[in-house]
């Protein structure tokens, strides 16, 4: 409901966007599901973008579970905050016999991702509350601007301020370090060590010219699991399909097929497991603002439509 609330109120505001909104091209550490394009949003001064989400089964009526996410900024345009709803229970208004779908009540929680960046504007900190414990990560880079370490720890929280964290006590769950040699300009080879500062994985990751990433091989020490992920672009340096493989839990593959119009901007993501495609990411702009009004998520496995309306608030 706090996320409808804002959303109503933040498209009151209104500001010319230029460019693309949402960068479609890898990250190392992610701040959410979608990855905006920093020198965008802080272009245009977003403080915050509140995605407000229904769902519509095929030959039903819309199903409104209260869902939403939301995305904080600070001026510099980064992520420095993400949160999300998740469902926690389902009531019914009526307590008599006949219980239909639209007397459902669905109560959600929030949970909410803290970001925090050094002066080289890398994330050097991802923070999440999980009931009365925070999950927490810690990342150090090389001189190179790669990731080198990354601890995972889970911590509580002893400041008597709801929104303001004081490290109380810290166990650390894991603690992984990452080593590279660079055999040419175009080629990193990647070796990932455990706690014992043993290998359990190696990876090639592959460049274009540009700078762009084009494939990454994983491979795991101890089994035969393998990932491999691969990268190609359009002329205009827009990645155009992503496609993931991994004998994990047997053979699986992903792919992402993205479409632009001549401005740059998303159209349309389509999904693909194993060569099925299963959704179609459609999205619309404002023609005053060109900033994302709403995009439409067909999902032709559970037969279903998600629509997802953008709220923005601005500095």
């Amino acid at each position: 409901m706090i996320i409808k609330i804002f959303l109503c109120f933040c498209l009151l505001f209104s500001i010319v966007g230029h460019a693309q909104l949402i960068d479609t091209k890898s990250v190392d550490i992610y701040t959410g599901p979608v990855d905006f394009n920093a020198p965008i949003i802080k272009q245009n001064k977003i403080k915050m973008i509140a995605l407000y989400m229904v769902d519509k089964p095929d030959g039903a009526i819309i199903i409104d579970k209260q869902a939403g996410q939301g995305y904080q900024f600070d001026t510099l345009g980064r992520v420095s905050q993400y949160f999300y709803t998740v469902l926690n229970k389902t009531k019914y208004n009526q307590t008599n016999e006949t219980r239909n779908k639209e007397d459902i009540v669905y109560i959600n929680d929030t949970v909410f991702l803290n970001f925090f960046y050094d002066n080289n504007n890398r994330v050097i900190t991802k923070r999440s509350q999980t009931g009365d414990y925070y999950d927490t990560y810690y990342y150090e880079y090389n001189a190179k601007n790669q990731l080198s370490k990354e601890i995972h720890c889970r911590e509580t929280n002893v400041s008597e301020k709801s929104k303001e964290f004081k490290l109380g006590v810290q166990k650390i769950l894991s603690n992984e370090t990452f080593e590279y040699t660079i055999p040419k300009p175009t080629q990193w080879k990647k070796r990932c060590l455990n706690d014992e500062g043993r290998e359990y994985k190696k990876s090639i990751i592959n460049f274009d010219d540009k700078g762009n990433k084009i494939s990454e091989n994983c491979s795991f020490t101890v089994s035969w699991m393998r990932q491999d992920m691969a990268y190609e672009y359009d002329a205009l340096n827009r990645l155009r399909e992503f496609t993931y493989k991994s004998n994990e839990s047997g053979e699986i593959k992903l792919k992402s097929v993205f479409s632009y119009d001549s401005k740059g901007k998303l159209l349309m993501e389509q999904k693909f497991r194993n060569d099925v495609r299963t959704n179609e990411i459609s999205y619309l702009y404002d023609e005053t603002t060109n900033l994302i009004k709403s995009h439409i998520n067909r999902d032709f496995i559970n037969a279903s439509i998600i629509i997802v309306k953008y709220g923005y608030l601005f500095y």
